[in-house]
């Protein structure tokens, strides 16, 4: 069943009565009139999609045109790959097809979302909803408020059963419907029931102030929890509402449909007095100065019940608007938590901000409540290209790039064969070759741009047709570019086949052919832009795009509520999703942005920009410390450092996964300099830490490579002095070369 019927569904059976009185006690004490709910026309985008990022209002056939216009392709994989090479495969790894409704199977189930912890492994690891953590288990919701615990190199959510809601007749749980700011799992005593059967529901909405299980049949509603209860208080603000007292401290609000009460059953048990049918839902009441007035707001939106949400994306030439839209059932706004970087670029207008609310702790930072079916988060657009933001017009400069990307040129070698055979590694060094040829042409050292072009191009080659010895491959089973050893093998190729890190691998592709396409354009044939389409419809196709190309999840990797992407794929960890290089999620999204542009599709490109302009913003606020947050983390953590290594949905760590050394934590965040590191590398951060961290991580490297890597930050606060720095280094970093070193000293930004 689509969402869009669900939710009518539900609203017609659900609808909270209308309240006539002005005080909290009196609303919740009346009895009046049902009222006609309020039921947004909403589709989520995969059943069937609604094109709802193409920035586009007003008629049906406007947004079938523009959801075209999104398009990368919509050719046939299968047909592009060429079956009767044998790369169209199946992975080894299934769908769980007891945890995910097989509706959902006619399109691309997701790989990274931030809750794919429900349908991978056995589905019992916790996903993140924010500001909630939530276990979907046998038989059971799992509903945890995270707080904290502070060391010196991570801090993490530390979970415990807060509460516990039975549903002790459904032993199944599955995934029953997502879009881009939610999912939606049923509970169901037999996997043969269909979703209009269920006896539960529960809408998993990022940002939600509560928690949510919807009854669609009468259930005696029983609550656990691992604390003490203290107090179950089921008078002060009327029918349907209890306020409970814990042993840790906290405060809940439990708000549920009908007259009966609440009882305490023992020294942590709560049960209904009568069964209760429709919503239920928990919200903890954040400790503050006026715990009535907190309750008061979190009863305002009580009947408000967020089951879905969509994100348009609508750009000019230097602003992108990305405007959230929460679906309901019953009637008023929803109370909804933003996180840091949302309160950095969110419009005042439709919104109301709830202060008594909060804040909700988060290892993000701080989650305020705003009440408000819609959100508008505005982007200013910098200005962006293949070349740097400097204008390379010094006579010494481009003297001195024409020796260096001469040597550069020369040492690229013919023979594709002596490259790394995984598509991370090679696709570093096609990239390079990619810079090595702009740099060239841009000095007009044409003989070197030639030869650096010749060999990117014969280099890639085999990777299009197949004849490499890792040969990229179609998966029908999750509906995406895998190599062959990552199809049989979770651990080959940093896990590619369960689609760890594909932004990474495949944007050093992307952007490379949109370097060649753009020194070459015959290069790009039918047949090589339908190869190179495919790679960027498998990490970056539009969520407009899900109506047309069912052969890739819409955004792999991206999660447009938190703002940047997420790279671990199909693996289940207690502390949900990760990413650890934002700076080459940065050039996956610049190499598609300038792939776009190259082949002539501006919308696609725009539709880009926006996103790179997004991940950019999160880049500074999680990962960077002091840069657009100067108090995000505890002191503990962040009074000896300025980065984070991975950033998980639920931990923040200083740590990569190759290495505990300060230069692998720091550099990883800033590989490969092209001119995009300008959007995350602002000089007012990197002059307050290069003194205080970066000059002494730069000196205890145990590389020139990585120092290299540390050093070209200085670019965007003393050109003079990085140049000095890296003057003598003779090894780069197998994604770099000489003359882009000294190209992006030369034309980083000067602010």
């Amino acid at each position: 069943m689509p969402l869009s019927d669900r939710i009518r569904r539900l609203a017609e059976k659900f609808s909270a009565p209308q309240h006539q009185n002005s005080s909290v006690e009196q609303q919740y004490q009346s009895n009046a009139v049902e009222p006609q709910p309020v039921i947004p026309s909403y589709k989520p985008p995969q059943l069937p999609p609604r094109p709802d990022n193409t920035g586009e209002s007003g008629s049906k056939e406007a947004h079938e045109t523009n959801a075209i216009s999104l398009l990368w392709s919509s050719e046939d994989p299968c047909a592009t790959i060429d079956p009767s090479t044998g790369r169209v495969a199946a992975n080894t790894y299934k769908v769980k097809r007891d945890l995910i409704d097989a509706r959902l199977l006619s399109h691309a189930v997701p790989t990274n979302a931030w809750w794919e912890n429900l349908i991978v492994e056995n589905g019992d690891q916790p996903v993140l909803v924010a500001p909630y953590m939530v276990k979907c288990l046998a038989g059971a919701v799992v509903v945890c408020a995270p707080t904290p615990l502070e060391e010196e190199r991570f801090v993490a959510s530390v979970w415990h059963d807060d509460w516990t809601v039975r549903v002790s007749t459904c032993p199944y749980r599955r995934v029953a419907a997502f879009d881009t700011l939610s999912v939606t799992v049923d509970f169901v005593d037999d996997l043969a029931i269909s979703h209009e059967s269920a006896t539960a529901t529960v809408p998993l909405v990022k940002g939600s102030c509560f928690a949510t299980v919807i009854f669609n049949r009468p259930i005696v509603l029983d609550l656990a929890s691992v604390h003490a209860v203290l107090q179950v208080d089921c008078a002060t603000y009327g029918p349907g509402t209890a306020v409970v007292e814990l042993n840790n401290g906290a405060t809940w609000l439990i708000c549920y449909e009908g007259n009966t009460v609440l009882r305490q059953c023992d020294g942590s048990r709560i049960e209904s007095s009568e069964p209760i049918h429709g919503p239920m839902r928990l919200a903890m009441v954040p400790e503050n100065n006026n715990k009535h007035e907190a309750i008061s707001v979190l009863l305002s939106a009580r009947y408000a019940v967020p089951v879905g949400g969509s994100v348009d994306v609508q750009t000019l030439d230097d602003e992108a608007v990305f405007e959230f839209n929460w679906a309901t059932i019953g009637h008023g706004d929803p109370l909804m938590c933003t996180l840091p970087h949302h309160r950095q670029s969110i419009a005042n207008d439709g919104i109301q901000r709830k202060d008594a609310v909060g804040p909700f702790w988060s290892s993000k930072g701080p989650m305020h409540a705003v009440q408000g079916r819609k959100w508008r988060l505005i982007e200013s657009i910098e200005r962006l290209g293949f070349s740097g933001s400097t204008p390379l017009t010094d006579p010494t400069h481009i003297n001195r790039l024409r020796e260096l990307v001469a040597k550069d040129a020369a040492a690229l070698p013919e023979d594709p064969s002596v490259l790394p055979p995984d598509p991370y590694f090679f696709g570093k060094a096609l990239a390079r070759a990619a810079r090595i040829a702009l740099i060239a042409d841009e000095v007009g050292d044409h003989a070197s741009c030639q030869y650096a072009v010749d060999c990117a191009t014969a280099w890639v080659e085999p990777w299009i047709c197949g004849s490499n010895s890792n040969e990229l491959m179609y998966d029908t089973e999750w509906r995406g570019i895998v190599t062959r050893a990552g199809l049989h093998d979770p651990g080959a190729d940093f896990g590619q086949g369960r689609y760890n890190d594909h932004h990474f691998h495949y944007g050093y592709f992307v952007y490379a052919a949109a370097v060649l396409t753009w020194l070459r354009p015959q290069w790009l044939d039918k047949r090589r832009r339908a190869f190179i389409d495919l790679l960027a419809r498998d990490y970056c196709t539009p969520t407009a795009q899900a109506t047309a190309d069912m052969s890739f999840p819409p955004m792999r990797c991206f999660d447009m509520f938190d703002g940047h992407s997420w790279a671990a794929g199909l693996f289940a960890f207690a502390d949900s999703r990760n990413q650890e290089s934002t700076s080459e999620a940065i050039n996956a999204y610049y190499g598609a942005y300038l792939y776009a542009q190259v082949t002539d599709r501006p919308q696609l490109a725009q539709y880009m920009r926006a996103v790179l302009q997004l991940e950019a913003r999160a880049t500074r606020t999680y990962w960077h410390l002091g840069d657009l947050e100067s108090l995000l983390y505890p002191a503990r953590y962040a009074h000896d450092k300025a980065i984070v290594g991975i950033l998980w949905s639920t931990k923040v760590d200083y740590a990569t996964f190759f290495g505990a050394n300060p230069e692998f934590i720091y550099g990883i965040q800033l590989l490969p300099y092209t001119p995009a590191s300008a959007l995350i590398l602002k000089r007012a951060w990197i002059a307050d830490i290069w003194p205080r961290f970066l000059a002494a991580v730069s000196q205890g490297s145990q590389s020139q490579e990585w120092r290299e890597i540390i050093d070209l930050s200085l670019a965007v606060v003393d050109k003079q002095a990085a140049f000095e720095r890296i003057k003598d280094i003779n090894a780069h970093d197998d994604g770099n070369s000489a003359s882009n070193s000294y190209y992006w000293v030369a034309t980083a930004p000067e602010e």
